[in-house]
């Protein structure tokens, strides 16, 4: 790797953090004010407003430090891989206590102009149980858990044959790829290893079929001015969510089996699929961030539910209740799902995938 095309690679990426980070609370909805549930209407008070603004001002410098930092180590030091690396991490940390220190300004504004204005906080709607609407919803999340499985599988079975001709798998094998899809590091042959590789990409494939599943079956909040428009936006959210998934699973999937076979062969990964999968998983990813953007649950209208409680969660991003049986909810500061970890399978979800790293780095 040269100067030239790790800049190519790394400040585009570096700018995409910038950019998602910088419109994070945007992503957020009409809910929730930097991790602190808030009536919508008081987002651009005077005393909100500077403290967005403050965000972003310093989201900007940290990208201006990160960015300084990149071309530091490209030009000065030479040191491509740690460009590719450090940089980004020092701003995710950097934008995280910066994230920290604006929740909590927003937690104790919120506080201290509470015994004024009575409707600043979310408006606390009876909860609205409709068992029409919970049919057609279990209908959908059962037609993509079927569906959402047979990449899944498809990878399962590779894997196996990965491991049944071992013996034909040459004594040199690659561990990594560069972007043309040409092997660039190698190890030794051992079964231990293979095994390895094929128990990760199983288990992350696991991982990512049940975050899609559960995901799924997070928490939906109906309007109660308009039940029925709203259960018909609900469901088609609900069902493009789970398109969406699929393109995930498959796009990941097909990295997975990609890598898989040019193990198998000691050869270099199909560049053409290696790049196609990864298109489809980057464009998905953007239409689903869209479409999470414009989900009715991140509506001010939406009916009120026990995740709205600021006291059940952990600086605003992390949801603590072990009285809530739902495993996923949205999240309050951008946009996807986090876990419960108040639940037990919730505990097991958010390590599950440390272990398996660990494991793996360990094996291999």
């Amino acid at each position: 790797m040269n100067s030239s095309l790790a800049l190519i690679i790394n400040v585009p990426i570096l700018f995409l953090l910038y950019v998602l980070t910088y419109f994070t609370q945007a992503l957020s909805g009409k809910r929730q004010f930097y991790g602190i549930s808030l009536n919508s209407d008081y987002f651009y008070k005077d005393e909100f407003k500077t403290l967005d603004k403050k965000y972003k001002l310093f989201t900007t410098i940290g990208f201006i430090i990160s960015l300084t930092l990149e071309l530091i180590f490209v030009y000065i030091f030479k040191a491509y891989l740690i460009s590719s690396i450090l940089p980004m991490l020092v701003f995710c940390l950097y934008n995280f206590i910066l994230y920290v220190n604006i929740h909590n300004k927003v937690k104790i504004l919120k506080s201290k102009l509470a015994p004024n204005i009575s409707d600043l906080d979310l408006e606390k709607t009876s909860v609205i149980l409709d068992t029409d609407f919970i049919v057609e919803k279990n209908k959908i999340v059962k037609k993509y858990s079927l569906i959402l499985l047979i990449p899944l599988i498809i990878a399962t079975l590779v894997g196996i044959y990965v491991l049944a001709n071992y013996n034909s798998i040459p004594d040199i094998i690659p561990t990594h790829w560069g972007l043309k899809g040409n092997a660039d590091a190698f190890a030794d042959k051992s079964f231990i290893k293979i095994f390895s590789i094929v128990v990760m990409m199983i288990m992350f494939g696991v991982i990512i079929y049940l975050a899609s599943i559960y995901s799924l079956k997070s928490r939906v909040k109906l309007d109660p001015n308009f039940i029925d428009n709203s259960k018909k936006s609900q469901l088609y959210y609900l069902n493009m969510f789970g398109i969406t998934f699929l393109m995930l699973n498959i796009g990941c999937q097909i990295l997975f089996i990609n890598i898989l076979i040019a193990t198998m062969n000691g050869s270099s990964v199909n560049p053409f699929i290696l790049w196609t999968a990864t298109i489809i998983i980057i464009l998905t990813a953007i239409y689903q961030t869209y479409l999470y953007y414009k989900s009715p649950n991140k509506n001010k209208n939406a009916s009120y539910s026990i995740d709205d409680d600021d006291s059940l969660w952990i600086l605003g991003s992390i949801y603590n209740n072990p009285n809530d049986p739902s495993i996923f909810v949205n999240k309050r500061f951008g946009a996807g799902w986090t876990i419960n970890i108040g639940t037990t399978k919730g505990k097991i979800f958010f390590i599950l995938p440390f272990i398996i790293i660990i494991l793996s780095l360990f094996f291999i």
